[in-house]
């Protein structure tokens, strides 16, 4: 048999939600061969032999053990990103048409998790597959449960979010898709060391300044990926993360630079990386910018939770009241999904963005009514300025606001992380209002 007809045969019989499945099918196990007769566990897996991959497919209305085509012994049978040939239309139950740009991962992903949670109510996703917007988009659409016999087939309740997240889950819990490590991401390229010279000697002048920071390791952390991740099976896992700009980049190319309690923006920048010997000369900074860092987790964090509190006393009292204020100031916005719900000031009219509509806005700026500018008294805000789902919770607008200062102490958790020095473009226009 070969790979294609197994794999789509094997999730019609539902064995991948088998763990023993996955992992015969994505690892390389080795299991004894019994001698005898065909047992239901042997039903769908794979075992490897010294000369072939065999698998236990139907033959004849019977289990029996034959070659995989296409597999070599002892390697992954399949791995998560390699191409598929061509899959057609209902070899996974939610996908409509051929396709000839699909990977074993987006077949397992589409019939695991989403034809799993919804059958074919949600539409065949390829990848690399967005979680948060998949689950902004099931959220945004999803409805109130009903009984299960009055259900239609195109509707999605909550109990397919729930089974969504159910399957989400039990996927995280494997972590053999993606194999990050080779060897070539374990050292740094074989220029690091003259590259970082060269950077140094061109902006001697300005190594204080956190800029030519980011010019250099920008510089370095390009190099690297160009000669040690693109084109290696790394690639899919830790491009275009943080974990380029912070640990491996720490590790291997450069230590990058030490703050300490220094303020201002202004640090030292310390060339060897970690995998070199440690250079002396920068060791008070590295120290100091350990202390400050462990001070700086309690202090903030402390400081943001106590806006947590006051936030909640502030507005303890405050409820949201029917109606209009009739207010005129508005926020100029750009319209993204999140916005559903909330109303716009158009040519003095109000205009409600629903899911009909909200296409025509999307990305534009338009004139948002928000709370802020809102005229009603006694530190209340009407329906009309707090929007659809702050209005959900009328009485309950303290436990509501508590989640800006609470996301203000997520960040500054956050930051007490490694984080990457960037720089941005500078929006005059934004910055000056």
């Amino acid at each position: 048999m070969d790979k294609y007809n197994f794999f789509i045969g094997s999730m019609k019989a539902k064995a991948h939600y088998q763990r023993r499945w996955m992992l015969r099918a994505f690892t390389v196990v080795l299991t004894p061969t019994r001698n005898g007769g065909v047992t239901p566990e042997d039903h769908w897996m794979l075992r490897h032999t010294t000369q072939h991959v065999e698998v236990c497919v139907p033959n004849n209305g019977q289990f029996a053990w034959e070659v995989l085509e296409g597999a070599k012994p002892y390697d992954i049978p399949f791995v998560y990103h390699d191409p598929v040939p061509r899959v057609m239309a209902g070899d996974v139950e939610n996908l409509k048409q051929d396709i000839t740009d699909a990977t074993w991962g987006d077949l397992l992903f589409n019939s695991r998790v989403l034809v799993y949670a919804a059958g074919e109510k949600i539409p065949y996703r390829i990848g690399p597959i967005d979680l948060g917007k998949l689950e902004e988009d099931i959220i945004s659409i999803m409805v109130s449960n009903v009984p299960e016999d009055q259900e239609d087939d195109k509707t999605i309740y909550v109990r397919n979010y729930q089974r969504f997240g159910k399957a989400i889950s039990d996927l995280a819990g494997y972590e053999i898709f993606i194999p990050s490590v080779t060897e070539a991401v374990l050292q740094a390229p074989a220029d690091n060391v003259e590259l970082r010279d060269k950077l140094f000697e061109e902006n001697k002048d300005t190594l204080d300044d956190p800029v030519t920071h980011v010019k250099i390791q920008d510089a370095l952390v390009k190099n690297y990926i160009d000669k040690c991740i693109k084109g290696t099976p790394a690639e899919g896992f830790l491009y275009k993360t943080k974990s380029l700009n912070t640990a491996l980049k720490r590790m291997f190319l450069i230590h990058g630079p030490e703050a300490g309690f220094n303020e201002g923006g202004r640090a030292v920048l310390v060339p060897t990386s970690l995998q070199e010997q440690t250079d002396l000369k920068y060791y008070p900074e590295m120290v100091n910018s350990l202390r400050a860092g462990s001070y700086f987790r309690g202090a903030l964090t402390a400081m943001a939770g106590e806006d947590v509190d006051l936030f909640g006393r502030i507005f303890q009292n405050a409820k949201i009241v029917p109606g209009y204020c009739g207010t005129q100031d508005t926020w100029s916005f750009p319209i993204i999904t999140r916005n559903l719900g909330r109303n716009l000031l158009i040519d003095g009219e109000v205009v409600k963005i629903t899911p009909e509509n909200i296409e025509g806005y999307l990305g534009t700026v338009q004139p948002l009514l928000s709370p802020m500018y809102c005229l009603t008294e006694h530190g209340d805000m009407c329906e009309v300025c707090a929007g659809k789902k702050l209005t959900a919770y009328r009485d309950g607008v303290g436990s509501m606001m508590q989640d800006m200062p609470s996301t203000m102490m997520a960040r500054m958790m956050a930051s007490a992380h490694a984080k990457a020095l960037k720089t941005v473009r500078l929006d005059i226009k934004n910055f000056l209002r």
